[in-house]
This record gives C-alpha cells, sequence and structure tokens, in this order.
C-alpha cells in the first residue's frame, strides 16, 4: 500500500476532530441511539462497537465504554488534545491554533507519524462543545474526503456515564473500505479504553 494511503486512515483514527455549523446556532441535544449497545458486555468492562454499513467507500463505526468517572473529568480529557500523544496511536502531536464561538469551539492542529517508513502528516480539525453531553467532531481540512463523528456522554442512574465515539468516514482515496473497517475496529476500542482508564484514575486521586 502507498505509503500516502497507509497514512490517511492511521491520522483518521488519531484524530478527535470537527468542523461544525450547527455549533454557531446552538444546535440543541439530539436523542442518542443506544439500541446497538449490549450494556452486558459493558458493565462485565468490555469496549463494544458496531460498524455500520454507508455508501460505496463509506465506512461508518459506533464505539461504546463504561466509565466511572465524573462526567466533568471525561469531558476535560476529550478536549484536551495536548496529551492525546500518549495513548492515541500514531500522534506525535496535537496544539490549539484558536478559540472560536467565544469558546464553544477550538481548532487544532495534530502531527501524526503512522510507521517508521512513512512521513509525517498534520491534520486541522476543530472540536464545537455542547456541555456536558456531546462534542461535535469533523474535518476541517487534510487530505480526508469526508469524516463526520461525535462524542457522546449518556448517563446512567448510579452515577457512571456511558461514553460513545461514533465516525463517518470517506478517506477519498483507493483504500480497500475492508482494511479501513478492521483498523478502525481495532484501534478506536484503544482509544476509548485509555480515556476510561485515565478519567477513573483521576476521580480516585
Amino acid at each position: 500500500m502507498p505509503a500516502r494511503r497507509a497514512g490517511l486512515v492511521v491520522l483518521v483514527l488519531a484524530a478527535l476532530s470537527g468542523i461544525s455549523q450547527s455549533a454557531a446556532a446552538g444546535d440543541p441535544e439530539t436523542a442518542v441511539d443506544t439500541s446497538w449497545i449490549d450494556f452486558d458486555a459493558l458493565d462485565a468492562g468490555e469496549i463494544v462497537y458496531e460498524l455500520g454499513k454507508g455508501a460505496p467507500g463509506v465506512v461508518t463505526i459506533d464505539v461504546a465504554v463504561l466509565i466511572h468517572a465524573d462526567r466533568s473529568i471525561i469531558w476535560d480529557l476529550l478536549k484536551n488534545c495536548e496529551i492525546a500523544p500518549e495513548y492515541v496511536p500514531n500522534v506525535v502531536a496535537c496544539r490549539r491554533v484558536n478559540e472560536v464561538n467565544d469558546g464553544a469551539s477550538e481548532l487544532f492542529v495534530q502531527t501524526v507519524k503512522p510507521a517508521f517508513f512513512i512521513p509525517r502528516f498534520e491534520h486541522v480539525f476543530r472540536l464545537d462543545y455542547f456541555p456536558y453531553d456531546r462534542i461535535d467532531v469533523h474535518r476541517v481540512s487534510g487530505p480526508i474526503e469526508e469524516m463526520d463523528g461525535a462524542w457522546r456522554l449518556v448517563g446512567r442512574p448510579d452515577g457512571a456515564i456511558v461514553l460513545i465515539h461514533s465516525l463517518r468516514l470517506q478517506p477519498g482515496f483507493p483504500i480497500p473500505r475492508v482494511f479501513v473497517r478492521a483498523t478502525l475496529k481495532k484501534d478506536l476500542p484503544i482509544v476509548l479504553a485509555a480515556i476510561r482508564d485515565r478519567a477513573e484514575a483521576a476521580s480516585r486521586n
């Protein structure tokens, strides 16, 4: 596989990224679909996911994890792009470059090094915040054709939080969709597990 194609897939996995026109308008919270989630598996500590079927070339995935921590702790982790290199595969650096809509959104640039034989890539992204329920995730600039996603924090009666990450991806290059699906299925649960472990550790301190 050409280095550029391989880098695109890893770049998407690394990004907690976005641009959302609805953020400035104060888009109200929408219902969260949890019908696909195996809650017994979540309670057992598993990371659950569902791969969807989109248009040709499009891959969709939903991933969920149960976290026993205050939602504000989880929220701060999701916003803190600078620490992404510590737990997101192949991320070298991430920094904030601008604040938008009086803090309702932030713009970031992320550097990714997928492998020793692939040059580094930079990817610009934006996070749109709807405290403390949702962070919208979308592409701003870079080689990806289409990327839409969100982080959702869903409360449980016992105070735990179900963290759900949804992603819709069209790489824009002739990468086999089966490869993209397999990569997302492997790496996104690693990211959610790391967020859970960090949030629960912070909650105990």
